[in-house]
Formats: structure tokens, C-alpha cells, sequence
């Protein structure tokens, strides 16, 4: 069997065990599990290190669990938690929508400039073709009968 080392414990009085140990083992002992001896041993580590130390520490018998906050307090600070958030989301989203709406505008203008760029240069072929034609009628040169006619301004508009 494993000798056991209860020197670091101040709670001893001349050999005796104390009732939290003695109820910490019968503890381990039915449960199986060293959890108990364990937190045992640690509560007298920490006492013995605070009376070396010249502190005053009194540990409670039952350790008081932490108190959790009420289910309605976490509850409203979730609530708020999850207006600040929302918040937070409806603005991006109206950034993001403006930011996007700007991009449409800009892209419509663009696309009316080049309309207007295309009639105009559509205007300027057919005047061309027409002082060209104009030109050939005047010519004593006949044009080659063999030669592609020029393709007219309609027809290039609608490719």
C-alpha cells in the first residue's frame, strides 16, 4: 500500500486526521476518482503556504460556488448584445448599398457617354460616305466593279 504524506496539511493535531480528510477519502473511496483527496490536499498546500507566509487565510468548509448571473440579467445583456450587433449589420448594409448604388450611377453615365459616342461616330461615317460618293460621282475614274461595296452606317450599328 502507498504510504501517504499528510506533512504539508496544518490541520493535523499530533497524528490524527482531520474530519475533511478522513471524509475526502472515504469519498475516493466509493466514487473511484481522487478528485476529492485532491482538492483536499491542495486546501492544505494553501493554508500551510499562507500561515509560512504569515497570512490569515480561512478556508470554508463548503467552497461557495460562484454565483451565476440570473437568467434574466444574462438573458437582456444577450438582448442587448444582439441589438448592438444588429445595429451594427443595418448599418454596413446601408454603406454597402450606397457604395453599390454609386458604382450604378456612374456605370449609367459611362454608358450613356458611349451611346452618344457611337451615334456620333455613326453620324461621321455617313457623312464620310456621303462626300465619298459624292467625290466618285464627280471622279472620271469609274469605281472597280469587282470591289466590296463599303458596308453602310446601319449595318454596322446593329453588329
Amino acid at each position: 500500500m502507498m504510504d501517504l504524506d499528510f506533512s504539508d496539511c496544518t490541520s493535523l493535531h499530533e497524528g490524527e486526521l482531520d474530519a475533511d480528510l478522513i471524509s475526502a477519502t472515504l469519498e475516493a473511496i466509493k466514487t473511484g476518482k481522487l478528485t476529492p483527496l485532491l482538492k483536499t490536499e491542495l486546501k492544505c498546500r494553501i493554508q500551510k503556504k499562507c500561515f509560512e507566509e504569515g497570512k490569515d487565510l480561512t478556508l470554508d468548509d463548503e467552497p461557495q460556488l460562484v454565483q451565476r448571473k440570473a437568467p434574466v440579467e444574462r438573458q437582456e445583456r444577450r438582448r442587448e448584445q444582439n441589438r448592438r450587433a444588429a445595429k451594427n449589420f443595418r448599418q454596413r448594409k446601408r454603406q454597402a448599398s450606397g457604395e453599390i448604388h454609386k458604382i450604378l450611377v456612374d456605370l449609367e453615365e459611362k454608358n450613356r457617354q458611349l451611346k452618344e459616342e457611337i451615334k456620333r461616330l455613326l453620324t461621321e461615317t455617313d457623312m464620310f460616305r456621303t462626300a465619298l460618293s459624292s467625290h466618285l460621282c464627280v471622279s472620271p475614274t469609274e469605281p472597280d466593279p469587282t470591289a466590296e461595296p463599303l458596308p453602310r452606317a446601319q449595318d454596322t450599328a446593329s453588329h
